[in-house]
């Protein structure tokens, strides 16, 4: 690497030049420095020289900053259109997978560009002119930013690591092999039985891990019959976690399996071999061979908090804990177990009855969906409509619904942006055969969500080195509102005086049992990096170990039952590497965004919140709602929502 004489002298011939600039030059020679590699970059002398003829000030500094932005959207945004071509079979429910479709899928075209980026010197005149603000920078002065100071700090950062172009390869081909396992893995319920081996569910029902089963369950509130079949699909799951289902149960409908005795066609059967486990395995060492390249961010957990979330991991653990250990827990915990008018159960963590839904069959609202919605095709030609009824203009509701396209996901479904102003969001999600249910649709209200502020974060940001929201956290959020309003969409509706104090309960449950499930996927990630040489069996156990340790501790003195490991049931944890945090943090961010939405129009300040785009996430709240990300709002306003129906009890009697 470059010594220290040399890049002593760099900077002082630099300072010599523009001594008005010496903070900046002795900045961006050392980080340049540090990433300069004699053996293929040019020599010490090289560096030197490249140094001093590309130094930037003035006129001529704007004009760089304009030409990375321009050209890196361009990139970014060819190399997403590619992937997505090459990801099509994968991604979308095109029928039988070919042979070659998960080979295309796990190809990533911009591997290399990282790489190619310092080999070409690119990275290094960016580097050279632009200094790397850390987290604790961002944090501190950020507020003080103009919108130039933002573009430029997030074009540094975008080079401040150096990645080989091998270890990309790996970690895209771990996460499209951990993906492609989830996004098949299917259970059909029809061949399975109650404990007495009595047949509970419809011919034709499949319903992918972890999604639909939890969808399928939390859908069963509405069924005066629904408490057996939802101890059965409880008895799935777990038997998932523990790997302990029999293999031939998985993607078939040609056997019948008793998960309570776990006997398939009446008999014992192999289990799945820890392949759930081996894949999160595959994940974690692709992301442990970078962790040498991030000397500042030493761990995928550092990197996820630190230059991702951009919130320290122990601001969201202590965020998490908050609302987990709010009393109002316990008190909701009662009140559901009077509305249910039996002791709570482990899936009862998903209680859906607190939603204005819980009223309507699920037979009935497949029905509106379906009538409504039969395919894809249908939902795209009707976002519009949808958005106009959220309040949007007729002009910005045909302006996003322009730039979304939709299609039937292979998987639950998810939302891909555009990347460049000329390409459209993709918007997918499960539509089964013989059209979109409500499942369905609730997705594809969801990932519209995702795919609206996608929009305007990329279309209608000034600087598009900003685009996006500081982090997926807040495009939950967005997506959360929108999933909020899907009776709205539907004209199903009912809303009365306790509407609020419902929705308030509703998603205080929602987001303390996700709270808890992101506390599980941390934890399990700290175990991991202090066995690293665990074999899948390990990580299994660990899961499972860890799983129970959360629940007793946060759950199992409102539920009366402890060592329950549903917390651990979740694909995410397997594909995602430490998504899950952005679940909780999304919901609390998505509540204090409707909290504002109470008082202010949702189409013209959603708006204006995205086109901030990504600047930190306490400066981009402050600057949404004037205030920072807090639980307390919505621990509040359960408060407000328990007493209020405790003043109704008493009222009645």
């Amino acid at each position: 690497m470059i010594k220290d004489t040399t890049i002593e002298k760099t900077i002082e011939r630099l300072v010599k030049k523009y001594p008005s600039e010496a903070g900046r030059i002795e900045a961006c020679v050392k980080q340049a420095a540090r990433l300069w590699d004699t053996r293929k970059d040019g020599t010490a002398s090289e560096f030197s020289r490249f140094c001093k003829e590309n130094f930037l000030i003035g006129p001529e500094l704007d004009k760089l900053l304009a030409t990375f932005e321009s050209k890196l959207e361009s990139v970014n945004g060819h190399f997403s259109a590619l992937s997505l071509k090459l990801r099509r079979e994968i991604d979308e429910d095109t029928g039988p997978l070919g042979p070659a479709d998960r080979l295309f899928a796990a190809y990533s075209p911009g591997s290399h560009f990282t790489e190619d980026m310092f080999l070409t010197r690119l990275a290094f005149m960016a580097l050279l002119n632009f200094p790397i603000k850390t987290l604790e920078t961002c944090l501190e002065k950020g507020a003080g930013w103009t919108r130039d100071d933002w573009a430029r700090a997030r074009l540094a950062q975008r080079f401040a690591h150096r990645v080989p172009a091998e270890v990309n390869r790996e970690l895209v081909c771990a996460h499209a092999e951990a993906e492609h396992y989830i996004a098949t893995y299917n259970i059909f319920m029809h061949g399975v039985t109650g404990p007495e081996g009595e047949a509970l569910f419809p011919k034709g029902l499949k319903l992918i891990t972890h999604w639909g089963l939890r969808d399928f369950l939390k859908g069963l509130y509405s069924d005066p019959d629904g408490l057996k079949r939802q101890r059965v699909v409880q008895a799935v799951m777990e038997r998932i976690i523990a790997q302990e289902i029999p293999l031939k149960a998985i993607n078939s409908e040609n056997h019948e399996w008793n998960p309570a005795a776990n006997t398939l066609d009446g008999g014992r059967a192999d289990r799945e071999p820890d392949t759930r486990y081996e894949k999160f395995l595959e994940v974690f060492r692709a992301h442990l061979a970078e962790d040498k390249y991030f000397p500042l961010a030493p761990t995928h957990m550092a990197r996820k908090f630190n230059l991702g979330r951009e919130i320290p991991e122990t601001e969201v653990e202590n965020l998490f804990v908050s609302l987990l250990e709010a009393k109002e827990g316990a008190e909701a915990a009662e009140l559901i177990t009077a509305r249910l008018g039996r002791r709570l159960e482990p899936f009862d963590v998903w209680y859906d009855g607190f939603k204005a839904r819980s009223g309507v069959s699920q037979a009935d609202l497949d029905k509106a969906a379906a009538a409504k919605y039969p395919d894809a095709a249908a939902f795209e030609r009707g976002i519009p409509e949808i958005l106009q009824k959220l309040g949007f203009s007729k002009e910005t509701a045909r302006f996003v619904g322009e730039r979304v396209q939709v299609d039937a996901a292979r998987g639950a479904g998810h939302a891909w942006g555009p990347a460049m102003r000329t390409e459209k969001a993709r918007l997918r999600t499960r539509v089964p055969q013989g059209g979109m249910d409500y499942r369905g649709f609730n997705i594809a209200m969801h990932e519209l969500g995702h795919c609206t502020e996608q929009v305007f974060s990329l279309y209608k940001v000034d600087r598009t080195l900003l685009e996006g929201v500081p982090n997926t956290a807040f495009t939950e959020g967005f997506a959360f509102v929108f999933q909020d309003r899907d009776l709205d969409v539907l004209g199903l509706s009912k809303p009365d005086a306790a509407a609020a104090h419902l929705k308030a309960l509703d998603t205080f449950w929602a987001t303390r049992e996700i709270a808890g499930v992101a506390l599980v996927d941390m934890n399990v990630w700290r175990w991991l990096y202090k066995n690293q040489d665990a074999e899948a069996a390990d990580l299994r156990q660990a899961v499972v170990e860890i799983s129970k340790a959360v629940w007793d501790r946060y759950y199992a003195p409102l539920f009366g039952s402890k060592g329950s490991t549903l917390l651990g049931v979740y694909s995410h944890m397997i594909d995602n590497a430490l998504y899950l945090p952005d679940y909780p943090l999304g919901h609390i961010i998505a509540f204090q965004v409707e909290e504002y939405f109470k008082d202010h129009s949702l189409a013209s300040e959603m708006e204006r919140m995205c086109v901030q785009g990504a600047i930190t996430p306490r400066e981009w709240m402050r600057r949404a709602v004037g205030a920072d990300i807090s639980a307390e709002p919505l621990v509040r306003a359960a408060a407000r929502a328990l007493k209020a129906f405790a003043a109704q009890k008493q009222g009645v009697k």
